[in-house]
């Protein structure tokens, strides 16, 4: 017994020196070919910084295009050179250390939501995971406020509603993203009839979210949220999901498109794009509601039949709705994908390893062929399509995997509905 844990030991912390190793040499190794693709948002965190150090409030006294507590990541790296210069190069570099300890500690997260002796598997899958987004991963401060969501579900599953709150409301306080998540773990929580769970569930995550803003609300109450209008404004980002299918019909000469560099990044004009930005909110509302009564329902189903919502069918869900985000947003950074790493390892083998080709496909195209796809050539056109349409795919197969026995019967799917009933204990 004791031999058999200090063997899962070494093997855990083995595979957590591996994937910093991973993310360090690869990151360093790329960056000669690819820092160019990374010098624009890193200049952006380094101003930022700097004038944060300065003395300069945000939203009041210089643009903040980013929700407040990702001045946190971004602040740093200057925090702990003690006031000394610091020149954009060294603040890379200090920017890369503070991410390989966020990825790091998700590591650690990672290996305490799976336990000990079942945690090799799952940090194997993060360390490759790590390895291959590394040419990205550590030049974006996305590994912050994946560190957040990784904490939330960690809280969520040893019964500390609060606590999950907390960090998810830090996490929509430094990206936004996480607010689905929020819903979703409130679902958890409905499911089982918990409401002072969900109560503190939903004071947590306002508690952090209120703390967090209510000083810039104090400062300048108007421009706080101007990082909002900024990306309302924004046009269809080169590799969303509808601008896609639009430059691949563009390459195909059935429409006309080109592209315009506004807001901080490469968007696609053209006449269909005004239409498609019209629809996504609708689609968003319409995907992530099947989604959300997807869950609710599972998450009822699992409680009735064990008197628990499996973790399995939680990390399902949790990675459905950030996909339903991603695939219904007007943008696809590269660095969304990132906020889908602390979940991956957690998924089912064949479903994760649909994720990694879904990463691995983002990593061929940014950094490595971005000129290309700028270029609107077929070949990385067609990757970005079908990236896109894994992606989609993906999210359709968790929900069909996990989808409430009853409801394939009332669609009339007796196979899938006799698959669904026959599992007692979900996967």
């Amino acid at each position: 017994m004791f031999q058999t844990r200090r063997a899962s030991t070494y093997v855990v912390i083995g595979l957590l020196a591996f994937q910093l190793i991973a993310l360090l040499t690869v990151a360093l190794v790329t960056l000669p070919g690819v820092g160019q693709w990374h010098a624009l948002d890193l200049s952006i965190y380094y101003q930022d910084s700097l004038q944060l150090i300065h003395g300069r409030l945000p939203y009041r006294d210089f643009a903040l295009e980013y929700p407040p507590l990702a001045l946190l990541p971004f602040a740093l790296p200057r925090l702990v050179t003690f006031g000394q210069r610091l020149d954009f190069a060294g603040y890379a570099w200090l920017f890369l250390i503070e991410n390989a300890i966020f990825n790091t500690l998700i590591a650690l997260v990672i290996a305490q939501i799976r336990g000990l002796r079942a945690a090799g598997p799952a940090l194997a899958l993060y360390a490759l995971l790590v390895a291959l987004t590394a040419p990205l991963l550590p030049w974006r401060y996305d590994l912050f406020p994946a560190l957040l969501t990784a904490l939330a579900l960690l809280c969520l599953l040893r019964q500390r509603p609060g606590w999950a709150g907390i960090w998810l409301g830090l996490g929509v306080a430094a990206k936004l993203y996480p607010a689905v998540l929020l819903l979703v773990f409130g679902a958890y929580y409905l499911a089982g009839k918990n409401r002072p769970a969900l109560l503190r569930l939903a004071l947590g995550g306002a508690g952090a979210l209120a703390a967090t803003l209510l000083p810039f609300l104090l400062i300048a109450p108007g421009p706080l949220l101007s990082f909002l209008r900024y990306h309302q404004l924004r046009g269809l980002q080169l590799e969303s999901l509808p601008a896609g299918v639009i430059v691949l019909a563009h390459v195909l000469g059935i429409t006309p498109a080109r592209l315009e560099f506004n807001y901080g990044a490469l968007h696609v004009a053209s006449p269909l794009a005004g239409a498609l930005l019209g629809w996504l909110p609708v689609v968003f509302v319409e995907v992530f509601g099947v989604v959300l009564v997807s869950g609710l329902a599972r998450f009822r189903e699992e409680q009735a039949l064990d008197g628990h919502v499996t973790n399995a069918s939680l990390v399902a869900y949790s990675v459905a709705a950030l996909l339903a985000f991603i695939i219904t947003n007007k943008v696809f950074s590269p660095q969304y994908v990132i906020w889908l790493l602390p979940f991956a390892p957690l998924l089912r083998l064949r479903q994760a390893s649909a994720l990694l080709a879904i990463c691995a496909l983002t990593i061929v195209l940014f950094p490595f062929n971005y000129d290309h796809l700028l270029g609107m050539e077929l070949l990385p056109v067609l990757l970005l399509n079908l990236r896109n349409l894994l992606t989609v795919a993906l999210l359709g197969w968790l929900l069909v995997d996990r989808a409430p026995a009853s409801w394939g019967a009332a669609l009339g799917w007796p196979v899938l509905a006799a698959h669904l009933a026959g599992r007692r204990a979900p996967r």
